[in-house]
């Protein structure tokens, strides 16, 4: 029963819960003796009533399983809390799933106690029968998550294009304007820091030599000209 390894954890992203929540599973490994698992769909609350202070309330509730009986809980991306454990009786889990439906019991989906009411609420695993089942889900999540993502940051490149392409270079009377401001302007808040490496002979692991003190051209621009391109230049282009 060994799944494949999970594949794109987000490049110099910070890797997503769901890539995190598939690694988990796949280095339990063999290891699903008394393991179960519990999916809540909060993503199937009223917008309101699932904003990320309410997410991370309920999945703190969690925080007693995962001290005593090597628990792991996860916030996916659409608001869904997952949560994993092993040893812990059905009581015990079934308690703390329901005082989650109870911090939401004025939401529609925490209403009604007929058994498709619970099961609109929370899908429950058993890991050591299910585990196939489960991964193959958290797997199709996680690509779901990485296709958003990839989406997203298309998007971003290409509204930072069309905000490039519709700024205008900078012309000497706009450069005029800009120089008095830095004359008296406070650049504090513009002041960045970074860290400068090198990486040694031998060695695969960059080391810091120095910060770097900068001003963010990109904050400067949207602060003082944001219609125009500080990095752009006028003369490009033209014969000398």
């Amino acid at each position: 029963m060994t799944a494949p390894k999970p594949v794109g954890g987000g490049g110099s992203r910070a890797p997503s819960q769901e890539y995190m929540l598939l690694d988990y599973l796949q280095r339990l490994g063999r290891n699903l003796e008394g393991r179960r698992a519990v999916h809540i769909h909060l993503s199937r609350l009223r917008p309101q009533n699932r904003r990320d202070y309410h997410i991370k309330i309920a999945a703190a509730t969690f925080e007693g399983i995962v001290q005593n009986f090597e628990g792991q809980t996860f916030i996916l991306s659409n608001s869904d809390i997952f949560f994993v454990c092993k040893g812990a009786s059905v009581t015990d889990i079934d308690t703390a799933v329901m005082k989650v439906r109870f911090l939401f019991s004025e939401d529609p989906l925490s209403q009604g106690e007929d058994e498709e009411d619970l099961a609109r609420f929370c899908t429950w695993y058993n890991l050591e029968l299910q585990y196939d089942e489960v991964f193959q889900m958290v797997q199709q999540a996680h690509r779901e998550r990485e296709r958003k993502s990839r989406l997203s940051v298309a998007a971003e490149a290409a509204a930072e294009m069309k905000g490039k392409a519709q700024r205008k270079s900078i012309d000497p009377e706009q450069l005029g304007k800009l120089e008095g401001f830095l004359t008296r302007a406070d650049l504090s808040n513009l002041m960045r820091r970074q860290p400068v490496c090198a990486i040694a002979p031998g060695s695969t692991t960059p080391q810091p030599v120095f910060r770097e003190l900068y001003i963010s051209i990109a904050d400067l621009q949207a602060t003082v000209l944001p219609e125009y391109d500080l990095s752009g230049n006028i003369w490009r282009g033209c014969p000398r």
